[in-house]
């Protein structure tokens, strides 16, 4: 008997390309298994628990990518060897892999790899945004408004005003704003 697994991470996300795929491969509907909002890197899913409760020896379990069944190498090697243990094969459709041959074994466990790196590579690009943002103190990491420039900055157009340079000038050879630029003149004039 053929059956089918389909899952997505998120709940915004459609599991219809991929069930359409396993219905294109020779899986009847009511013999897909679908997990939705849930990530593969749980081991057990309410769909794919299902799924694993009603194979038998000689069954196929059909996904879209090998990616589906799960992104951690270790929990989809366990997985892909229980199944080969109880006689049952994993087809993907989209990457041409059966488990019942040497060479589609070794390619399993190859995409297995390469989603297990894909989904750290994604974890660590969202450390890094949470820094920054955190850095920033907004949830986007962009900071709120325009950035302050240094004093430096300012002390610099100061400088140059006192050199000659006219208030435009100064502030766009320091690069700040002429206001900035006015705002700290009048702070020097109050403070004499």
């Amino acid at each position: 008997m053929r059956y089918g697994y389909a899952r997505v991470s998120t709940t915004d996300q459609d599991v219809g390309s991929q069930t359409a795929k396993l219905s294109d491969a020779g899986v009847l509907p009511e013999h897909i298994y679908v997990d939705v909002g849930i990530s593969g890197s749980k081991k057990s899913r309410p769909g794919l628990d299902n799924l694993l409760s009603v194979l038998m020896p000689g069954d196929e379990v059909v996904v879209f990518r090998m990616d589906r069944l799960g992104r951690s190498l270790k929990n989809m090697i366990e997985l892909a060897d229980d199944l080969h243990g109880q006689g049952v094969t994993i087809v993907s459709v989209g990457e041409g892999i059966r488990t019942d041959q040497a060479l589609g074994r070794m390619m399993m466990q190859l995409f297995s790899l390469l989603a297990e790196w894909e989904r750290t590579y994604i974890i660590e690009r969202i450390n890094a945004g949470i820094a920054k943002a955190k850095k920033f103190g907004t949830r986007s990491g962009q900071a709120i408004g325009r950035p302050r420039r240094t004093g430096r900055a300012v002390s610099l157009a100061l400088k140059l005003i006192e050199e000659g340079h006219s208030h435009r000038d100064a502030a766009g050879i320091a690069r700040v704003s002429k206001s900035s630029v006015v705002r700290a003149l009048q702070r020097e004039r109050a403070a004499a």
